[in-house]
């Protein structure tokens, strides 16, 4: 029966030509045509976009640290490692200290 777009578009297009009469159909055919070519265009900028993002994001994903980039990640993580231990050195005291007043507060 009608299994795609294409189809469904050609039964709309013979039942407007049909209602429409001959005064009309000829610039019913016309709009009809511009709509479908419009339509067609829409669908290919959205692909393109699409697939220009998406390889956008692949690009990123797959590229290497190297120089001033790598240097930046290597001094962040050094800075996380050393708020790390300061974090865990503080939370040993908090342990010593407790087990010193026996667990009182």
């Amino acid at each position: 029966m009608i299994s795609n777009l294409s189809d469904f578009l050609v039964v709309i297009v013979v039942f407007i030509l049909l209602m429409a009469g001959d005064k009309n159909a000829g610039n019913t055919a016309k709009s009809i045509g511009r709509f479908l070519g419009e339509i067609r265009k829409r669908q290919n900028e959205f692909k393109t976009e699409l697939m220009r993002e998406l390889n956008s994001v692949e690009d990123t994903n797959n590229t290497p640290l190297t120089g001033a980039s790598f240097k930046y990640v290597k001094v962040a993580n050094q800075e996380r490692i050393k708020e790390l231990e300061a974090q865990i050195k503080r939370l040993q005291e908090e342990l010593e200290r407790l087990k010193a007043s026996d667990g009182k507060n």
